[in-house]
């Protein structure tokens, strides 16, 4: 391939990139995640060996020397070490679907970088790609339009448009990136019509970000505007009409502000979906978010480990560790801090953090200290809000595939345009790198091995992950089909592959149903037990701290009877997760049906105990109780229970069963047909326990009037009735 053909291809998938947000992937599990991830990943890989091979053959298109370069290369190696030695260094390395991060993302967003940086030369070429993103973003507007039409799905349900995201907070911040990328295109541009076209795509982007209601990034880019405005007025000359321009909109963004504190308690602003949230924005509002817990959490995290973190994808073994009881109306598993400086700290400890915002110093060197030939003042300034209101975002949100490439074009863009200066020791590493590369013997074996490693890398990297995701995908449908084919729901756990822990979590939940059919074959049965048992001991073996694993294994057992195995796996994760009230409810529910009554009252009695707020927990504790024999506790605690929630509690008759209390059982369904008249169901619970209290003939009387309720049920209900008659319970 010629070196032009070379920079061809190159150029492809660079302007290719920018429209990877938009791909959404419905053959694939997590269909916003991963088909973009996957998609991205190629492009680099493509652009990547044709960049190296021609960065081998032309000395001009090799890596130049800028502290962002030395700040990210810093990063890469830090995370690496952290990765390599962190709590679960494979799913550090390959992350999961649900996420699609990982080492080697990071490396891919490491080589788009070092590509972007050195191919992309001119002006010129920068301003084609940074148009084509933003012509990228006016395609996301029209799709984001059309959710809020009603003519396509929000995603995540609600109000909040999300576009091809499926997440309100990932577009927003990609919306914030591409107004500033208009400011910088409309700054450098002197053409009419073109200005039209920037201006109308930035309305539009701003629009589309007011509609996902996402406050980090409204604020992070009123934020950012105004530092922006700060520093054109303070390096612009006195009666300069940009210092003017930029006092005069410093002031209006402060009436803006000061107006909206005025009517913020106006009928309108709190009938407003979006303004209404930034009105409600208060101590106590924070109070109820996840990250209230979280982020102490992290810290806790941090201090365990200061150095090197916990590597990328270790936060859930934080979060299970230190895991707070008043959490329980919150999601049960997180897998993230909810912020991005927070996050690097969990993964890579004080170093990891420190390499990550050293990142931002690099940038903010070369916006502060590049001469203008370099950077131009309204580049600085645009380029320094963005950055600014990206920080600010981040604070309170995780990074994505979305924000992740429009931030490494960013300074791949500053680093492009640093000074050609080179310390001593670049100059040496440069004239040994180039004396290797010029020497005619090593050109093909070079080339040849960058090809031989493309193609291991895009077979196991992105072909084996791509195949596993859709075989998961496969047990999914196959799942909700009713299909028991052993091959379709072993085939994702052939392989400790990326996705074999997911393939794990979502293959066990499918088998417990197929199992539990009376129609499956017992052999099947017993081969799709084994096989699902074998994985969980497999990866339990490799990952043994991992709680939710732990849990799941549990459960697995759990529901098909195997309460004996479940409690020591179960007893494992509550070690592990001290705190996590679901692993108790888990662990006391088949300490009961194991007759180990004593143990599961002191385990409903501690996890009732470290949160009594918790209503879930006092009703367990209750049932637990009376299953136990404690009735002067379960006895004060049904008193603090409301009755209609205790009466429709089917674990109550459930409990009431096991102790042979039938009397107390046809109570609480009389109560519940009183409350819930329209319910058969709950006429034939009591049927059922009248004949178990040998009250026959009130039994046969309670039928009659399900059949006076619903004539249908007349056939069966007079079968019923002669069989009841006859002395027998149908």
């Amino acid at each position: 391939m010629t070196n032009n053909q070379l920079k061809y291809v190159i150029f492809a998938a660079l302007f290719l990139v920018p429209f990877v947000p938009l791909v959404v992937s419905t053959s694939l599990f997590f269909p916003f995640i991963t088909g973009k991830a996957f998609a991205f990943r190629l492009l680099v890989e493509i652009a990547l060996v044709a960049y190296l091979v021609l960065a081998i053959r032309l000395p001009e298109y090799r890596p130049k020397f800028s502290w962002i370069l030395v700040a990210l290369t810093t990063f890469l190696v830090v995370m690496g070490l952290a990765d390599f030695f962190g709590a679960n260094s494979f799913k550090s390395f390959w992350s999961n679907y649900e996420r699609m991060e990982g080492y080697i993302t990071l490396l891919h967003l490491g080589a788009i970088f070092l590509v972007m940086g050195s191919v992309l030369k001119t002006e010129d070429l920068w301003n084609k790609l940074l148009a084509t993103s933003l012509f990228a973003s006016a395609i996301m507007a029209i799709y984001s339009f059309l959710q809020l039409a009603g003519k396509i799905t929000i995603n995540q349900g609600g109000v909040r448009v999300d576009g091809t995201f499926g997440n309100a907070a990932y577009l927003a911040i990609y919306m914030v990136f591409h107004i500033f990328i208009a400011a910088i295109l409309f700054a450098r541009n002197r053409g009419g019509w073109q200005k039209i076209v920037l201006v109308a795509i930035a309305l539009a982007d701003l629009i589309i970000l007011y509609y996902t209601a996402t406050r980090g990034a409204i604020l992070g880019l009123l934020g950012g505007v105004a530092i922006s405005l700060i520093f054109l007025t303070l390096k612009s000359n006195k009666g300069d009409r940009v210092r003017k321009f930029a006092v005069m909109s410093l002031v209006g963004l402060m009436v803006l502000g000061g107006l909206f504190m005025a009517v913020k308690n106006t009928t309108f602003v709190r009938e407003n979906y979006v303004l209404s949230r930034f009105a409600s924005l208060s101590t106590s509002d924070i109070e109820k978010q996840g990250r209230y817990f979280v982020w102490p959490i992290a810290v806790k995290g941090f201090l365990e480990n200061p150095i090197l973190g916990w590597g990328q994808e270790g936060f859930n073994f934080v979060f299970n560790k230190y895991y707070d009881p008043r959490m329980y109306t919150q999601e049960p598993w997180f897998d993230r801090a909810h912020s991005t400086p927070l996050d690097w700290l969990v993964a890579g400890g004080l170093l990891g953090l420190l390499s990550y915002l050293s990142i931002f110093v690099a940038l903010l060197l070369y916006i502060f200290r590049a001469r203008e030939e370099f950077l131009s003042k309204g580049d600085k300034a645009i380029i320094l809000g963005l950055v600014s209101a990206y920080f600010f975002n981040n604070i309170f949100v995780f990074d994505q595939i979305g924000s992740y490439i429009l931030f490494f074009t960013i300074i791949a863009y500053v680093h492009s345009h640093a000074p050609e200066v080179s310390p001593e020791f670049w100059q040496k590493i440069s004239l040994k790198l180039r004396s290797i590369l010029d020497s005619i013997k090593w050109r093909p074996i070079l080339e040849s091995s960058i090809l031989i490693i493309f193609a291991f890398v895009l077979y196991f990297g992105n072909f084996l992950p791509w195949q596993q995701n859709k075989d998961l995908l496969a047990v999914l449908r196959a799942a909700s089909q009713g299909s028991s084919s052993l091959a379709v729901y072993t085939k994702p756990l052939s392989g400790y592959g990326m996705g074999f822990a997911e393939s794990l979590e979502h293959v066990s939940q499918a088998v417990i149903n197929v199992v539990a059919s009376p129609n499956t074959n017992p052999e099947l049965k017993q081969q799709l037990f084994d096989k699902v048992d074998k994985a969980f001991v497999k990866h339990i073996d490799r990952v043994p701290e991992d709680a939710r694993y732990r849990l799941f294994y549990g459960i697995f057992l759990s529901r098909l009877g195997w309460y004996g195995r479940a409690i020591p796996e179960l007893e494992e994760a509550r070690k592990l997760s001290p705190n996590k009230q679901g692993i108790y409810f888990e662990l006391v529910s088949n300490q009961i049906l194991d007759g180990k009554t004593k143990e599961a009252l002191e385990n409903a009695k501690h996890v009732y105990e470290i949160e009594p707020n918790f209503a879930e927990a006092k009703i367990v504790y209750a049932l637990t109780a009376l299953a136990a024999g404690d009735n002067a506790t379960s006895a004060k605690l049904f008193g603090e229970i409301d009755e209609k929630t205790l009466v429709f509690d089917d674990r109550y008759i459930t409990v009431l069963l096991t102790l042979q209390r039938f009397d107390q059982i046809i109570e609480v369904a009389k109560k519940r047909i009183v409350l819930d008249p329209g319910n058969l169901q709950h006429r034939i619970t009591l049927t059922a326990a009248y004949l178990q209290a040998g009250r026959r003939a009130e039994a046969i009387q309670t039928i009659q009037e399900i059949i006076n309720l619903e004539p249908s049920f007349k056939e069966k209900g007079e079968y019923y009735i002669s069989e009841i008659k006859a002395g027998r319970n149908p």
